[in-house]
């Protein structure tokens, strides 16, 4: 979301109407994490003892079928999800992962951009999706040019869970 915002904020000409599909809760996406939290995170993931162990257990599939299971999909993920996450899992994957995981996204508000940026806003929530309430506030600060979407049959990952859902939405859109 983070990286869609900047981008439609500083390209008004390029980009009519910004989607965001099972962004962050507003509150998330305005409050940035403490500098000092968000470097603590990334050296403990950095760590190649600490972060070493943590990944052995993170990129354990069974780990990742029950964090998938409890936060990313309305039923239970699919083998080739879980298939993907395990041929996708390798040193040169975790750098990312560590500062996506380490909070470094949320270093700062995104907050100007939301309010300043001239564009349509779409944010699409799955049904299952438990952040549903908290993304309330996208429509309620930004008011008219916000949108709020529910997509039925998914959770969090809605691409990968309802692609069709997700391109429907888009073509009812116009895009």
């Amino acid at each position: 979301a983070p990286v869609g915002i900047m981008l439609a904020e500083r390209n008004p000409l390029s980009i009519e109407t910004l989607m965001l599909t099972s962004p962050p809760t507003y509150e998330d996406i305005t409050t940035p994490i403490p500098q000092s939290e968000l470097e603590t995170n990334y050296n403990f993931l950095r760590s190649p003892l600490l972060g070493g162990l943590a990944f052995a257990v993170l990129e354990s599939r069974t780990l990742i079928q029950f964090f998938s299971n409890l936060f990313l999909f309305q039923n239970d993920c699919d083998e080739e999800w879980l298939d993907e996450t395990q041929n996708e899992s390798c040193l040169e994957a975790r750098t990312p992962v560590q500062a996506f995981n380490a909070g470094l996204l949320q270093h700062r508000s995104f907050e100007r951009e939301l309010k300043e940026m001239t564009q349509s806003l779409v944010v699409v929530s799955g049904e299952g999706d438990k952040r549903v309430a908290g993304r309330e506030a996208y429509r309620s600060e930004i008011g008219e040019r916000c949108t709020l979407r529910t997509i039925m049959g998914g959770c969090n990952v809605l691409p990968w869970e309802t692609p069709t859902n997700v391109v429907d939405l888009i073509k009812e859109l116009g895009y």
